[in-house]
């Protein structure tokens, strides 16, 4: 595994230890938008789909965890940017053992 796979994996496992209820999400680029998605009132590079919560409390806190996995793929994106190339269509899971 490169440093870039391990900043991110390591940002990911932080953060699916801060949020036990997260349990899957899925980052996509421009590309790999849905259709009814309209990607010129967009702005940024990625952007996080299927969110998987259990339970799901409220709006406001899928905002927040949100909020949480956002910062996680930037922070690992600040500290290894080729960590980047890693994102666009990819799926993280909770791995229960």
């Amino acid at each position: 595994m490169d440093s870039a796979e391990a900043e991110l994996e390591g940002s990911v496992a932080r953060l699916f230890a801060r949020r036990p209820e997260l349990w899957r999400f899925t980052v996509r680029d421009r590309s790999m938008l849905p259709d009814h998605v309209d990607p010129t009132v967009l702005s940024g590079e990625f952007f996080i789909f299927e969110i998987g919560l259990s339970p799901r409390r409220s709006s406001e806190h899928y905002n927040e965890v949100y909020d949480d996995i956002a910062r996680a793929i930037t922070a690992a994106v600040a500290a290894r940017p080729e960590a980047r190339r890693l994102l666009p269509g990819r799926t993280f899971v909770r791995a229960l053992h």
